[in-house]
């Protein structure tokens, strides 16, 4: 094996400290799906595009499509496919769920980077001190009052139209 394809484990990762590095499988489960999860993307827009709608079919009766492809996306790939070759539709639907399965990767990626985001301070409020200032400024508003000044009374006492 080459060295850039040979698998590594956790002995080969060791901490500073000579502890082993925990490694994240769940990361990996998920990036192994969401690229079969793009590659059944592809595969279905090259069936589109070649307007094969019995390739479309076997490719949606597979399971793990049914599964993850949303019904939308599925029903547009079907109609799309046995549209005639001079339609000029596009699958507008399953290009925004490649972008978004694409776009998936990239914000894992992203929030690796920056693990300071996630934090959250949850220290107690203590309830003796002070109230934070607030940008909010709150309104004071009177009473309701009916029309003639007094009290509001209940629903009772509306006068009722004769038109029903």
């Amino acid at each position: 094996m080459s060295e850039g394809t040979m698998m590594s484990t956790a002995d080969d990762h060791t901490r500073a400290e000579g502890g082993p590095q925990t490694v994240d499988l769940a990361h990996y489960r998920a990036k192994r799906m969401r690229q079969r999860l793009l590659l059944v993307v592809e595969r279905l827009l090259r069936a589109i595009q070649q307007r094969n709608a019995e390739r479309v079919w076997a490719i949606l009766d597979d399971p793990e499509a049914y599964r993850y492809i949303p019904a939308n996306v599925r029903e547009e790939a079907i109609m799309l496919s046995q549209l005639p070759s001079a339609s000029l539709r596009a699958p507008v639907r399953l290009f925004r769920y490649q972008y978004l399965l694409q776009r998936m990767g990239d914000e894992l990626s992203e929030l690796a980077e920056e693990q300071t985001q996630l934090a959250l301070d949850l220290a107690p409020v203590s309830e003796a001190g002070t109230a934070r200032p607030t940008a909010v400024r709150e309104l004071p508003f009177r009473e309701r009052r009916s029309p003639q000044g007094g009290p509001r009374r209940g629903g009772r006492d509306r006068r009722r139209a004769g038109s029903r």
